[in-house]
Protein backbone atom coordinates (compact mmCIF):
# COMPACT_ATOMS: atom_id res chain seq x y z
CA UNK A 1 0.00 0.00 0.00
CA UNK A 2 2.86 2.38 0.76
CA UNK A 3 4.61 1.84 -2.54
CA UNK A 4 1.30 2.26 -4.37
CA UNK A 5 0.77 5.61 -2.60
CA UNK A 6 4.28 6.80 -3.47
CA UNK A 7 3.95 5.94 -7.15
CA UNK A 8 0.42 7.37 -7.26
CA UNK A 9 1.65 10.69 -5.83
CA UNK A 10 4.53 10.84 -8.31
CA UNK A 11 2.31 9.93 -11.28
CA UNK A 12 -0.32 12.49 -10.25
CA UNK A 13 2.36 15.20 -10.00
CA UNK A 14 3.81 14.30 -13.39
CA UNK A 15 0.37 14.33 -15.02
CA UNK A 16 -0.62 17.66 -13.43
CA UNK A 17 2.57 19.62 -13.93
CA UNK A 18 4.04 18.36 -17.23
CA UNK A 19 4.28 20.61 -20.23
CA UNK A 20 1.30 19.98 -22.50
CA UNK A 21 2.17 17.73 -25.46
CA UNK A 22 5.23 16.18 -23.79
CA UNK A 23 5.73 12.66 -22.48
CA UNK A 24 6.21 11.24 -19.02
CA UNK A 25 8.82 8.49 -18.74
CA UNK A 26 8.78 5.69 -16.19
CA UNK A 27 11.67 3.25 -15.94
CA UNK A 28 12.46 0.29 -13.72
CA UNK A 29 16.07 -0.82 -13.53
CA UNK A 30 17.47 -3.74 -11.57
CA UNK A 31 21.19 -3.69 -10.90
CA UNK A 32 23.30 -5.54 -8.35
CA UNK A 33 20.54 -6.25 -5.86
CA UNK A 34 18.91 -2.84 -6.17
CA UNK A 35 15.69 -1.90 -7.95
CA UNK A 36 15.36 1.69 -9.13
CA UNK A 37 12.19 3.40 -10.36
CA UNK A 38 12.58 6.71 -12.18
CA UNK A 39 9.72 9.00 -13.20
CA UNK A 40 10.67 12.01 -15.30
CA UNK A 41 8.83 14.76 -17.09
CA UNK A 42 9.26 18.21 -18.62
CA UNK A 43 7.75 20.86 -16.35
CA UNK A 44 5.06 23.21 -17.63
CA UNK A 45 6.48 26.08 -15.62
CA UNK A 46 9.82 27.51 -14.59
CA UNK A 47 11.29 25.41 -11.78
CA UNK A 48 12.79 28.17 -9.68
CA UNK A 49 13.26 26.01 -6.59
CA UNK A 50 15.84 23.58 -5.29
CA UNK A 51 15.25 19.90 -4.68
CA UNK A 52 15.49 20.60 -0.94
CA UNK A 53 12.80 23.30 -1.14
CA UNK A 54 10.33 21.17 -3.11
CA UNK A 55 10.61 18.34 -0.56
CA UNK A 56 9.56 20.61 2.31
CA UNK A 57 6.04 20.05 3.56
CA UNK A 58 3.47 22.45 2.07
CA UNK A 59 5.89 23.56 -0.63
CA UNK A 60 4.46 24.17 -4.09
CA UNK A 61 6.81 24.29 -7.06
CA UNK A 62 4.97 26.89 -9.09
CA UNK A 63 3.91 29.69 -6.77
CA UNK A 64 1.48 31.04 -9.35
CA UNK A 65 -0.38 27.81 -10.06
CA UNK A 66 -3.95 27.64 -8.93
CA UNK A 67 -4.55 23.89 -9.06
CA UNK A 68 -5.76 22.11 -5.98
CA UNK A 69 -3.22 20.51 -3.71
CA UNK A 70 -1.63 20.81 -0.32
CA UNK A 71 2.02 20.65 -1.31
CA UNK A 72 2.41 17.38 0.62
CA UNK A 73 2.74 14.88 -2.26
CA UNK A 74 6.53 14.78 -2.58
CA UNK A 75 7.07 15.00 1.18
CA UNK A 76 4.70 12.08 1.74
CA UNK A 77 6.39 10.10 -1.04
CA UNK A 78 9.80 10.72 0.54
CA UNK A 79 8.57 9.73 4.03
CA UNK A 80 6.84 6.56 2.86
CA UNK A 81 9.86 5.53 0.80
CA UNK A 82 12.02 5.90 3.92
CA UNK A 83 9.57 3.78 5.94
CA UNK A 84 10.10 1.03 3.35
CA UNK A 85 13.90 1.33 3.77
CA UNK A 86 14.20 2.88 0.33
CA UNK A 87 15.89 5.99 -0.97
CA UNK A 88 14.01 8.91 -2.53
CA UNK A 89 15.79 11.51 -4.65
CA UNK A 90 14.81 14.45 -6.81
CA UNK A 91 16.92 15.73 -9.70
CA UNK A 92 16.21 18.98 -11.51
CA UNK A 93 18.02 19.72 -14.76
CA UNK A 94 16.64 22.81 -16.47
CA UNK A 95 13.01 21.94 -17.19
CA UNK A 96 13.51 18.19 -16.63
CA UNK A 97 12.14 16.90 -13.32
CA UNK A 98 13.13 13.43 -12.09
CA UNK A 99 11.92 11.48 -9.07
CA UNK A 100 14.06 8.44 -8.29
CA UNK A 101 13.12 5.64 -5.91
CA UNK A 102 15.57 2.87 -5.06
CA UNK A 103 15.12 -0.24 -2.95
CA UNK A 104 17.16 -3.27 -2.04
CA UNK A 105 15.69 -6.28 -3.84
CA UNK A 106 13.96 -8.61 -1.42
CA UNK A 107 12.95 -11.36 -3.85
Amino acid sequence: KRLYRVIQNLMDNALKYSLRGTRIYYTLKKDGGTAEITIKNIAAYEMDFTKEEILERFSRGDKARSTEGSGLGLSIAQSLTGLMNGNFAIQIDGDLFKAILSFEEVF
